[in-house]
């Protein structure tokens, strides 16, 4: 699937930190003018690239009005992002691929920043300056970085040049929104070395307010900043280091009640199904922007990295390239998960009349350290006709200071609680690939075979155990050790190593016509779940890896009628995964029911391994398990048209269509899989972003530019409900230039008409018998104006 604009533009020859610069004459969205991208680690243009590829430039994005990672949805159909506790927690999901919504489980789909991966946590990425956001469907691994079974999702800083400029920008907006970002580019030595210096700056009020514990949620309070330096010493020689910033300090998003179970079994046992029933028909007469939390929220994140990349020219024809990361992320986030006050027992059940339980709230601290190191040696052979890359990546992730959770589940404040859950996970992944691609025109002009092979090694220590109190106050050291804060403390490993290949043709058939045919194997490592797990759950302490082959077929076409021009691109796809891993929820005892000598007493939903002690419980309720076979196909599509000059349409869309081929999922965890399939959390049907925009010149006043996207979901599974589908639309107007002076200013508004809807799910398990949800943004707007300095 191509992209309805222009990502990078640059000549094949330049070298990659070199390309992320933004090619302005390309910024109008809808462009025809030849789109290059990165994708396959080298500059090519989109409309004959062999991956499903859609990419956006500075300037598109910033006529997007995107402002965070989510926002990327709205022009990406096929990919979802959702946060785990939070926004900032941010989960990626492509073509039914993801990472669990709880637990540790490896992503199907990885973001990279300056081609550095991103650790599993606080994974979302600010979006202030860059040179193009690039988005990769399908099986990676064997070109660059670590292997996913999903996706990539590419983010590349602006790079540093040779000539003196940048901007100052600031923006103000409803709910007080204030906004300022700003550049500096500048270059120290002619044609030698290059800083640039870039920041953010948001506070923004919360959009839903509480009536209950704690500050109004939904609100903004981040800053970032990048430190770019540029070296060419010599010619043949470059090397791009990169410092980055950022953090995030808010009350964290508001989850919502939004449904209740009334046959629930459960709720109806423990006495609690008629106050949950109260509370909801209250929520739904203040509707979701005002919430009643039992706790004061918080949601804390920060990012810091180091990366360096060098490039050196051996040859005409042979090239080095090196890209060593280091990343520091700290996530510390409480939610008052099920969007419920503190609720009081009505006496119908176990709980005495009068008991003030707490539903499900939910604690995630981690602090993790990520060092990696990707080596390649590429270059051409036979003349040009054999493109040849061999290399080697290392990582490696262990934990700083105290990493885990803490999740009561009907819990009586005060009196009972549950301890914090430990899990110190030190990964290592290694692997080795190499590619060709051959050109094959002395057979069929235009036709050429590419080929790639990878191996990769993976292990995991994980040391897991139950605090002795609900705060996170255990380090690495004292699980390891056995200390005296950490009860049944105890390392897990385990390890995986499997191949991984892609083989495909592709054809230029025509200046204005590719076709493409890929068949292509993926994995994903396995895990350790955490805590200690005992009694009926000891055999599912740790989860296999999951594999997947499949094959997609690609068209990408240009076509003119007249002045009429247009683009039409089409992939379609089927992946089929073995050993699929699943997150099951609600395995969790509740503070009064359970009884290991009452017949009965031990049931799914009582306790989970059969010992009645909440201490020894799945971390957060979650396990995650192996449960057998899937198949996912579909179709992307992705068109333009632009009838006269500065007009253009775009419509894009993604249809899934998936399978449960086999269930393995032993009979002791049924109960807790609401339906007997493989659920697909995050995977809607069907999505489609349409758009429009207009720019036209207004002489010595600047030019004017009007745009209007659109964006429909069908429904969304997460766990064990589906979220309703929606539908979106935002605009934006700007004038550039205003007055030939190098200044813009535009006028933004996002989700036009107010509309409510669900941007993910918090409780989503049938067992408990409630739903919750995080809310997307209301009607959002603002005025924001740039100015241009230097070249």
């Amino acid at each position: 699937m191509a992209t309805t604009g222009a990502a990078l533009a640059q000549s094949s020859g330049e070298s990659q930190s070199r390309a992320q610069e933004p090619d302005h004459a390309l910024a109008s969205t809808g462009s025809l003018d030849e789109i290059v991208v990165t994708a396959r680690r080298s500059a090519e243009s989109i409309q004959s690239t062999p991956v499903s590829v859609t990419a956006f430039n500075a300037d598109m994005l910033r006529q997007a009005s995107i402002q965070n990672t989510q926002d990327l949805i709205v022009k990406t159909p096929g990919i979802f992002l959702a946060g785990s506790g939070g926004r900032e927690n941010t989960i990626y999901a492509i073509r039914g691929q993801s990472k669990a919504l709880s637990g540790n489980s490896a992503p199907g789909v990885i973001p990279y920043f300056a081609e550095v991966p991103s650790p599993v946590v606080g994974a979302g990425i600010p979006t202030y300056d860059l040179s193009s956001v690039q988005v990769l469907k399908g099986p990676q691994g064997t070109l660059f970085g670590r292997n996913t079974t999903g996706g990539a999702i590419l983010y590349y800083p602006t790079a540093p040049n040779y000539e003196l400029g940048g901007y100052i920008q600031g923006a103000y907006g409803n709910y007080d929104d204030r906004q300022f970002e700003g550049v500096l580019n500048l270059p120290i030595v002619a044609n030698k070395v290059a800083l640039r210096l870039s920041g953010q700056y948001q506070k923004r009020d919360g959009y839903t307010r509480t009536i209950g514990v704690g500050r109004d949620p939904d609100n903004v309070n981040s800053r970032g900043y990048r430190a770019s330096l540029l070296l060419e010493p010599v010619e043949g020689f470059t090397n791009t280091t990169i410092y980055d910033y950022s953090r995030n300090r808010t009350a964290g998003d508001a989850s919502v009640l939004v449904d209740v179970d009334r046959n629930s079994p459960l709720l109806a046992t423990l006495g609690l199904l008629q106050p949950i029933v109260d509370v909801l028909e209250a929520q739904q007469r203040r509707g979701p922007r005002v919430v009643d939390t039992d706790i004061g929220q918080f949601q804390n994140v920060s990012r810091r990295g180091l990366t360096n990349r060098t490039e050196i020219d051996l040859a005409d024809d042979i090239h080095l390239i090196n890209i060593f990361g280091y990343r520091r992320n700290k996530l510390d986030y409480f939610a008052s998960s099920d969007g419920l006050p503190t609720i009081v027992a009505d006496g119908t059940g176990v709980f005495p009349v009068g008991t003030p339980v707490t539903v499900v709230n939910g604690r995630q601290t981690q602090n993790v350290q990520q060092l990696s190191d990707e080596v390649q040696l590429r270059g051409e052979a036979m003349d040009g006709n054999l493109d040849w890359l061999v290399g080697g990546f290392y990582l490696k992730s262990k934990p700083k200071g105290p990493s885990g959770t803490y999740v009561p589940i009907f819990t009586i404040p005060g009196i009972t609680d549950v301890p914090f859950s430990y899990n110190f996970y030190d990964e290592t992944s290694k692997a080795l690939f190499a590619n060709i691609g051959l050109k094959l025109d002395s057979v069929v002009e235009g036709l050429r075979f590419n080929a790639g092979f990878r191996y990769t090694w993976d292990k995991i220590e994980a040391c897991v155990g139950s605090g002795v109190t609900s705060r996170p106050d255990v380090k690495p050291a004292d699980c390891a050790r056995g200390a005296s804060n950490i009860v049944n403390a105890s390392v897990q490993r385990t390890s995986s190593k499997a191949p991984t290949w892609t083989i495909g043709l592709d054809w230029q058939a025509t200046k204005d016509v590719f076709l493409y045919a890929v068949t292509r194997r993926g994995y994903r490592t396995g895990g350790v779940n955490s805590p200690t797990l005992a009694g009926r759950l000891t055999p599912y302490q740790s989860f296999a890896p999951e594999k997947v082959t499949d094959v997609e077929i690609g068209a990408r076409t240009e076509w003119r009628a007249g002045d009429v021009r247009g683009r039409v691109n089409v992939s379609a796809f089927s992946g089929w995964y073995n050993g699929v891993q699943i997150p099951l929820s609600g395995l969790a005892t509740p503070a009064a029911g359970c009884s290991t000598t009452t017949p009965g007493g031990t049931a799914p939903g009582l306790s989970p391994d059969g010992d009645c002690d909440p201490g020894n419980d799945p971390t957060g309720g979650t396990l995650l398990v192996n449960a057998g076979k899937t198949r996912v196909s579909g179709i992307d599509f992705d068109t333009l048209v632009s009838p006269i000059q500065g007009l253009s349409f775009t419509a894009a869309g993604t249809l899934l269509d998936t399978k449960t081929r086999e269930l393995t999922l032993p009979a002791v965890l049924r109960p807790y899989l609401a339906s007997p399939e493989v659920p697909f959390n995050l995977t809607a049907k069907f999505t489609f972003s349409g758009g429009a925009r207009y720019a036209v010149e207004l002489g010595s006043a600047g030019e004017l530019a009007a745009s209007l996207d659109y964006y429909h979901t069908s429904k969304v599974p997460i766990t064990d409900v589906k979220l309703p589908g929606y539908d979106l639309f935002n605009g934006r107007i700007d004038l550039n230039n205003v007055g030939g002076l190098p200044m813009d200013i535009g006028v933004f508004m996002r989700n036009l008409f107010n509309k409510k809807y669900y941007a993910s799910g918090t409780v989503t398990s049938a067992l408990l018998g409630i739903t919750s949800a995080i809310y997307g943004e209301p009607r959002m707007y603002g005025v924001q104006l740039r100015y241009r300095f230097g070249s």
